[in-house]
């Protein structure tokens, strides 16, 4: 043991040399301070209390998997590291879809309440004050499969209470390809009494597709609304070009043909395509009701008569 440093010596001539310097400068603190860097330098353990001891430095230690992720800012969720903000709304499509689920089991109850006569009016009313956003698939679902026009009047009404982006797609499809006449025209002014302007914004597309039916529907929509910044692409489609399938021989089929010069055999070329011009009438009534102007089919006469006014999307036509 060295006097008044509470270690023990392993190398006694060398501890005791420092030992020797230390009372040779008669500090106390120095002996300490010596026999400290010699417990690093020889290994020397610690014995007794308030000794003084230096650890060797250790190896540096990997972090783990979950430490590096908790430090990127992920989290385990369900097998998957995610961020807060994807669990957010993993959660919250679940939610949806659970509440959208349970729509569809409430509507189907209040449709059989419907035909029972004690509930019938209760029912209906129930039906259209519903205002939950996540009955919007359902009321959509329920209304594509309603063969009754008073109850798909009912659904149309709650659609247009739901103030959200999805309800008002749900009208705009309603609008235009709902099978009924009257049922579209009722989603039609749902939609005008909501916005008509995004309604006919909605609606414009249709216009450019390939179904000839459609553009006219899509053009009587547009009629109604009353949607003057749809006179242009209205001209654009009061004839389309579409391109028809005629029916022929079966393909690689030989017919036998007769010319006043003799007969002979031909290959059958399967069906035939070929172009065709349509008129779309629904498209010059929405012409007609839009603009007071009656230029018939004479698309040249349309744009003529459109450049003439060079009309601002909100133009009144009857004002000279």
């Amino acid at each position: 043991m060295i006097p008044g440093c509470g270690m023990r010596q392993s190398r006694p001539t060398t501890l005791m040399n420092m030992h020797a310097r230390a009372s040779d400068a008669g500090s106390l603190s120095v002996c300490r301070t010596l026999v400290a860097v010699a417990c690093a330098a020889t290994s020397l353990v610690a014995a007794e209390p308030g000794a003084v001891v230096i650890d060797p430095p250790s190896a540096a230690r990997t972090p783990s998997q979950q430490e590096t992720m908790a430090a990127r800012g992920f989290v385990r969720h369900r097998g998957s590291w995610r961020t807060a903000q994807e669990i957010e709304l993993i959660e919250r499509a679940e939610r949806a879809t659970v509440a959208q689920k349970e729509w569809n089991g409430r509507l189907e109850r209040m449709r059989k309440r419907l035909e029972e006569p004690a509930h019938a009016e209760a029912t209906a009313e129930e039906i259209r004050e519903i205002s939950d956003g996540f009955a919007v698939p359902a009321l959509a679902a329920a209304l594509a499969a309603e063969q009754h026009a008073r109850v798909r009047a009912l659904y149309v009404e709650a659609l247009s209470r739901i103030r959200s982006p999805e309800a008002a797609q749900a009208l705009v499809a309603i609008a235009i390809d709902h099978p009924d006449t009257e049922t579209r025209i009722l989603a039609v002014e749902r939609l005008a009494a909501i916005d008509a302007a995004a309604a006919a914004g909605a609606i414009l597309p249709a216009l450019g597709g390939g179904d000839n039916g459609r553009i006219n529907r899509a053009a009587a929509a547009l009629g109604r609304l009353g949607a003057r910044s749809a006179v242009g692409p209205l001209i654009d489609v009061l004839e389309t070009e579409h391109v028809v399938v005629a029916d022929g021989p079966p393909e690689g089929s030989t017919t036998a043909t007769f010319t006043p010069s003799g007969g002979g055999l031909a290959l059958g070329g399967g069906a035939k395509r070929r172009k065709v011009r349509m008129q779309n009438p629904q498209v010059l009534e929405a012409l007609v009701a839009l603009t007071g102007a009656d230029f018939n089919w004479d698309v040249a006469a349309w744009r003529a008569w459109l450049a003439s006014r060079q009309a601002p999307a909100d133009f009144d036509p009857r004002r000279g």
